[in-house]
């Protein structure tokens, strides 16, 4: 079984080769043919997405302007294995989710090896509980995505939000995304609720609202431990007051919490007791810089080994 290359969240600019199916959305599409072809595209994702066929590697290529509206958990299912997402488009002209009308709304990933690139997601209702919520979900890439919201007090709790099954997400991975939102209701890109390998969030531009303490990459559950995780060059913004832990938090602090994070550039108001990460896990750190004072260039925190 195939599944894109973790090269590609490396560069963007590396060519993307897939073997399987090619099919095409796009939501203006006035014909009443729908094939999944560039002249008969579907006119919805989901309705390419069932097109696919598991394990054969195959791509949506989803037209610039396209848009479309989500109000339950039922209307965008990622459901089948080994597919690509890829919205053409610069800007705000990439391809638009909008998640609205319920805060239960989501986008189910029930199948591994998704991954949507190049797409803007949106909020329309306040506190909308997950944006994906993933359940068989090994390798789930973000790629080039914006999330963002309609208005003030629409807003994405989490981005990703795993289910309470050790491994399933294994491999969830954020590469230059960005999620700007001052709303107070945000959490984390994602909600950890298993034990999970290899959590990968790379140059990702991330400003949220000030939600109690919470970390803007991950929150982890009592129980569960994050392993082999990556986080390198992300810009990372949440300006708590104090007892900031910036970047993941820990119910459980053990070192079988392992990985890196390097080269990331964090914000908090916290002049005294901020934190990357909770105390006491096994994580490798290098080069990271956190400030508390506006204009300032920041410190290396942790301290530097002696």
């Amino acid at each position: 079984m195939s599944y894109t290359p973790r090269a590609l969240l490396e560069d963007a600019h590396l060519f993307e080769v897939f073997d399987g199916d090619e099919f095409w959305v796009d939501s203006g599409y006035g014909g009443t043919v729908q094939r999944g072809s560039f002249t008969n595209p579907m006119t919805t994702i989901d309705g390419a997405i069932n097109l696919c066929t598991a394990g054969n590697n195959d791509v949506i290529r989803v037209k610039a302007g396209h848009a479309e509206t989500l109000s339950n958990a039922t209307s965008l299912n990622a459901d089948i294995a080994d597919v690509s997402i890829i919205g053409l488009g610069h800007g705000e002209t990439r391809p638009k989710v909008t998640l609205d009308t319920a805060n239960t709304a989501t986008i189910p990933v029930t199948a591994a090896n998704i991954m949507f690139k190049n797409m803007i997601f949106s909020a329309n209702f306040a506190d909308i509980a997950a944006l994906f919520s993933l359940t068989t979900a090994k390798h789930f890439y973000l790629v080039d995505c914006k999330f963002t919201a309609t208005a003030t007090n629409m807003n994405f709790v989490d981005i990703c939000d795993t289910n309470t099954t050790a491994n399933a997400a294994d491999g969830l991975s954020f590469a230059r995304c960005e999620w700007i939102d001052s709303d107070t209701g945000t959490a984390s890109l994602a909600d950890v609720d298993a034990d999970l390998d290899g959590l990968t969030v790379l140059d990702c531009y991330i400003d949220l609202g000030v939600n109690g303490v919470l970390s803007a990459v991950a929150e982890v559950i009592a129980g569960s431990d994050t392993t082999n995780i990556n986080i390198q060059r992300n810009f990372i913004s949440r300006l708590v007051t104090a007892a900031a832990v910036q970047v993941i938090t820990w119910a459980d602090t053990t070192t079988t919490n392992t990985g890196l994070c390097a080269d990331n550039a964090l914000r908090t108001l916290d002049v005294a007791g901020e934190l990357v990460m909770t105390a006491g896990s096994n994580v490798s750190f290098y080069r990271n810089k956190s400030s508390s004072v506006a204009g300032a260039q920041g410190y290396l925190l942790p301290a530097t080994d002696s």
